[in-house]
This record gives structure tokens, sequence and C-alpha cells, in this order.
């Protein structure tokens, strides 16, 4: 067993590990030059990382001074991590190696309103299939990492809301996951988790904005290279900027939220106005299937779902305006199960929408594009995320390679 020593940079490991992994081989005057790191710093942390079994020597190449450059690459089976993305709608289960490889990914049931101890229980059941579907032995993996919504203690494991039910506020998920599990686990916000994810994966650059949507509707910004978190790691809630002054009443206490009349749920309410579309598309309780459903008809040319899509698209547009103006990101990336049918129609309509009326937009363009795997990113960053604390934790100590 090897752990981190207390005098680490743990932030530079976190740095040149994400470089190994984007560009191996690499050397280590590649990794100063990358990262702006000193040799002697950069020396450390590859000393680190390579005790740790993360990464290893792979060959050497000629260098202009006649010394050859020892080359280093990554160890993509050092270790491995789950990764859950969960809401009352929608789950996805993944296990990743270090190289953010996925090895097996599960579409899993929604929380709905069940108990969280039913809920708790059904993801230590997948953790254990998927490891034996992997072939992977449970010592080989660093955690779990879950990705829901907010408002969140991250630092608690602790869901600080009464979504999708009053039992789930103040909740110690972290917690009963891993005495259900025996694995650490570390929780994070879902568009933040998905940020990393796309990161990780080489899907989208070091400056960039996800706009999340699944049964609701949220946000996260990469700032070069790191998860812009705010005071709390609960920032960005693009689904509680308000987008009607006079619209209904939020369950966050605001009016007009984009979540309630953009998202899965506020397309549910504008159907369930009209009896004869409610019977058309078959609504029932789960907005995101519901949303699904309109989605798919307007794919086919349904004018009355066509018209539905189109609303939720222009006032996403306004609120994603906003947060572009507001981080000056040149990429927005489109994640979550609602995106997974639909998500060209959006990529279009925002790109449109964007390029008329950004403020930088004479300064530099702003592209949009939707994620390669929309369902499954958030759990992917999740996993990542365990990686991310363990090397900003100096006293947690990892599985032997």
């Amino acid at each position: 067993m090897r752990s981190f020593g207390s005098g680490t940079r743990v932030p530079t490991l976190a740095a040149v590990l994400d470089i190994v992994r984007e560009r191996a081989p690499v050397s280590r005057v590649e990794l100063a030059e990358a990262t702006g790191l000193t040799q002697a710093t950069m020396t450390h942390a590859v000393r680190k990382l390579t005790a740790l079994g993360f990464v290893r020597e792979v060959g050497t190449v000629r260098s202009a001074r006649g010394t050859p450059r020892r080359l280093l690459g990554l160890v993509p089976d050092a270790c491995c991590m789950v990764g859950f993305q969960f809401d009352r709608y929608h789950s996805v289960g993944v296990v990743v190696d270090l190289a953010g490889r996925v090895l097996v990914e599960r579409e899993l049931a929604g929380a709905g309103d069940r108990a969280p101890e039913e809920v708790i229980a059904e993801l230590a059941e997948a953790v254990d299939g998927m490891l034996k579907e992997a072939g992977l032995a449970r010592e080989k993996v660093l955690g779990i990492g879950v990705a829901t919504y907010g408002p969140q203690d991250r630092e608690a494991g602790v869901l600080q809301v009464v979504q999708p039910t009053a039992a789930w506020l103040d909740y110690p998920l972290a917690e009963k996951l891993s005495e259900a599990t025996g694995l650490s686990v570390a929780l994070e916000n879902d568009a933040t988790a998905a940020g990393i994810g796309l990161q990780v994966r080489g899907d989208a650059a070091s400056n960039f904005a996800v706009v999340f949507m699944s049964g609701g509707i949220g946000a996260g910004v990469i700032i070069d290279g790191y998860p812009y978190r705010g005071a709390t790691s609960n920032g960005v809630e693009l689904g509680h900027i308000s987008v009607d002054a006079l619209g209904p009443r939020c369950n966050c206490g605001n009016r007009g939220c984009l979540d309630t009349v953009a998202g899965p749920i506020g397309i549910t309410e504008l159907v369930r106005k009209s009896p004869a579309l409610t019977s058309r598309f078959a609504i029932g309780s789960d907005v995101l299937d519901n949303f699904m459903r309109v989605g798919r008809a307007a794919l086919e040319g349904d004018p009355d779902a066509k018209e539905l899509i189109g609303i939720s698209t222009q006032r996403l547009s306004i609120a994603t305006l906003t947060l572009v103006n507001l981080f000056d990101v040149s990429r927005v990336v489109l994640v979550g199960a609602a995106f997974a049918e639909v998500g060209d129609m959006y990529r279009d309509a925002l790109q449109e929408f964007l390029d008329e009326a950004v403020f930088m937009r004479h300064v530099h363009s702003v592209q949009v594009q939707v994620a390669e795997n929309p369902a499954g990113a958030p759990a992917v960053g999740a996993a990542m995320v365990v990686l991310r604390n363990l090397l900003e934790s100096p006293s947690e100590t990892p599985p032997a390679a």
C-alpha cells in the first residue's frame, strides 16, 4: 500500500496526471512546459505518481542536447472507479479505468418516490454487478462518485433539498452508500461532474460550460481545467435563473425559473393544459419520459410537439446566453438524458441564438455541441472525481497496483 507524503503539492499531481493521460507518451520537459512548473516540482510529482503506480516510463526519445529524454505513459489498469448519476427520473452507473475509459455502463431506475434506503441498496447491488461484469476485484476500486442535484453539502456527502421526497433532506447519502459497499463515496454536482467527465475523455477544451438537462436543468463551468465551485460547490444553477419574472412559483422560492418553464417539468405542465395533447403524448407521472415522448414527436414533425420544444429551446437559449456572457467561455456542451435524442435540435437552436446575441461574438465565436454520450458523461465525471479527491488528499492511500 502506498500513500502520499504530507509535503505533496496535490493540485500538481492532478494536473500532471491529466496531461499524461492526454498526451502520452510525454517527457518530463514537455510536462513542465505544459504546466509551467519547475523541473524540480515536476520531478517530484512524477516520482509520486510513479510510486502510486499511475504512470511509468515507456521509452526514450532523442534530445537536442544528446541525452535521450525518458517518456512517461499512463497505467490504465492501475485502478478503477465507480460512478453514478442519479435523480428522480434517471440513473446511470459506470466503471472506468485510470484513462477514463468506460469498462461497464448500466442504465438504472431513477430514485422516484422510493425511500433513500431502497435506492442505496439498489446502487450497492449495481456496484457488485458491474465489478463482476468487468472482472475486477474490489481491491482495485478507489471509490464511488455520485453525481446528483443540489443544493448539497459536498464535503459532508449530504443532500440539502426535499427532492425527490422530503426523506432525502439532510440524508447522509455518501455515508450510507459507503456502509453498504465498503468503499469511500464522494458526492458531486451532476453538471460539474459532467464537465469533469468531458474533460477527462478529451471531449472539450480547458474552458467551457456544461448545460445539463435530465429531470431538471443545471450547469457547470470548467475554467483553466478546473471546475468553478463558488463558496459551497452549489453555484452556476442555470435551472434557477428566472426567465419569466411573472411565471409560476418554483420550489426554490423564485418565479419563472428555467427549470419550471423550459425543462421536462415545464414541458409536461404545458402539455397537461390540453387534454388532447395529454392523451396524444400519453403523459404520465415521469416528467423525463413525458419530455422524451414530446421530443420524439417533434423529430417526427408533429407541429404541436415542435412548438413545445421551440418554447423550451428559446428559454434555454436566453439563460445560456447569460451563462456565456458571465464566464466568457468559447464552448457550450449539452449533457444529460434529456438531450440523448433531441440534443441536435437544442444544439442548432442555441447555436443560432448565441451567434446573434453573445456579447463577445466579435472577439471569438462560441461553439455549441452535444456530448458524445449525453446520458453517461455525468457518471464518468463522478467516477473521476474520486481520483481527483485522492490526489487532493495527502492522507489518502490508494490500493496497490
